[in-house]
């Protein structure tokens, strides 16, 4: 079966010292645009309840223009872009309202927090120099050549950490090949102290990027919080502890394709725990005697989890593997993780066991680390799920 599938390739780009000044201001004018629609909506939603829409928003851009003449220097489909933007804050807004997740109403942004503009219909290919409308000519890092099937949609700008980027978002043919049966299955357990550990017992132990940054940002952080906000000092010690997170961000992307791409390498199937991340990090509820008084609660501590859990990166990770597999035209499959560390892998009986116990041992006599006996487990599923299918 043929279908698209969609990737992005991200160049890094050098424009002129002239040209730098450009899109800062554009970058300026589409956050000031964004919070004056922003407003726009909510006085007329708090004054007499109507609801704007992004097609009324968009068509009162040639007006906005000749009020404010300076929106001429931003591309008009970079202006539509932001109105877009904006309405998808929105319609997201009301899903998470119905569904009665935490609503995260869309806030105004300030200095410094939008840093990328788009070209919805951008559809040149990338070369040494590209062509920007608005800004100019800027020099480009071809370094990974684009695929000659590769349809270019889109083109954004954006800044990270005084780095300039350009990000092409293209669509490319695939064909799904039939599954050529199931080469060296593995289980996999994430885990805070190893990475991963894999069922045929391979490991690899966590980096612990933020961890071992986290003195730096401090000090940053501490510096940052004594001179007067937005002065020349603060910008710059801003700007200081902007470096040190994407310079983590970095390192922690880097480990986990080639985490990724080492596994794919080894096995042609891989299992892995279909965990709630996002519900294992959430904050311990509040404990309250019959006078009303708070309770210790263990929250500091889950605090520490939750950063832990954060810093290894494991959703991210598994969008990672499941991605790269299906281009390689290999699979990946989630199985419960009910027990998975309790159970014995040799004869099934569960062993209940705390989290600082890190070896499993059974009345059986199977002794084995924690984690290997979990990534046994975690194939041993994994394999009677695709039989049960089939």
């Amino acid at each position: 079966m043929d279908f698209v599938i969609r990737r992005s390739y991200k160049y890094r780009v050098y424009p002129a010292k002239a040209q730098i000044s450009n899109p800062e201001n554009q970058f300026s004018m589409c956050r000031h645009l964004y919070n004056r629609s922003l407003a726009e909506r909510t006085d007329a939603y708090e004054k007499d309840g109507t609801a704007i829409s992004y097609n009324q928003q968009q068509n009162s851009l040639p007006e906005l223009k000749k009020e404010r003449p300076w929106y001429k220097g931003v591309y008009s489909q970079v202006l539509q872009d932001v109105l877009r933007r904006l309405d998808k804050g929105y319609q997201a807004f009301f899903r998470r309202v119905r569904t009665g997740e935490n609503p995260g109403f869309p806030k105004f942004r300030k200095r410094g927090q939008w840093n990328s503009i788009t070209y919805p219909q951008y559809r040149k290919r990338p070369d040494s120099v590209i062509t920007v409308p608005k800004i100019g000519r800027m020099r480009l890092v071809y370094h990974r050549k684009l695929p000659d099937d590769a349809r270019v949609k889109t083109l954004t700008i954006t800044r990270e950490a005084g780095k300039w980027f350009a990000c092409f978002p293209a669509e490319l043919p695939f064909v799904a090949e039939p599954e050529q049966g199931l080469p060296d299955p593995l289980g996999i357990d994430l885990g805070l102290t190893d990475f991963f550990y894999a069922s045929d017992g391979s490991h690899v132990p966590v980096p612990k990027h933020l961890r071992k940054k986290e003195k730096q940002l401090k000090r940053l952080q501490r510096r940052l919080a004594k001179p007067e906000k937005r002065s020349e000092k603060y910008h710059r010690l801003l700007r200081a502890v902007r470096k040190c997170h994407y310079r983590i961000k970095c390192r922690r992307s880097d480990f986990l394709h080639k985490t990724a791409n080492d596994l794919l390498k080894k096995s042609g199937l891989i299992f892995y725990e279909d965990l709630r991340i996002s519900d294992m990090m959430r904050r311990p509820k509040p404990k309250q005697d019959g006078d009303g008084k708070y309770l210790p609660n263990n929250a500091s501590a889950k605090a520490g989890l939750n950063k832990s859990i954060a810093d290894a990166g494991w959703g991210r990770f598994l969008e990672i593997l499941k991605y790269k597999s299906r281009h390689s035209g290999k699979r990946t499959l989630a199985v419960p993780p009910q027990y998975t560390s309790q159970k014995c892998s040799a004869c099934g009986e569960i062993v209940k066991k705390s989290l600082a116990v890190r070896t499993h041992r059974c009345a059986c006599g199977f002794v084995a680390n924690r984690d290997l006996n979990a990534a046994l487990n975690i194939l041993r599923i994994g394999m009677d799920t695709l039989q049960a299918r089939t």
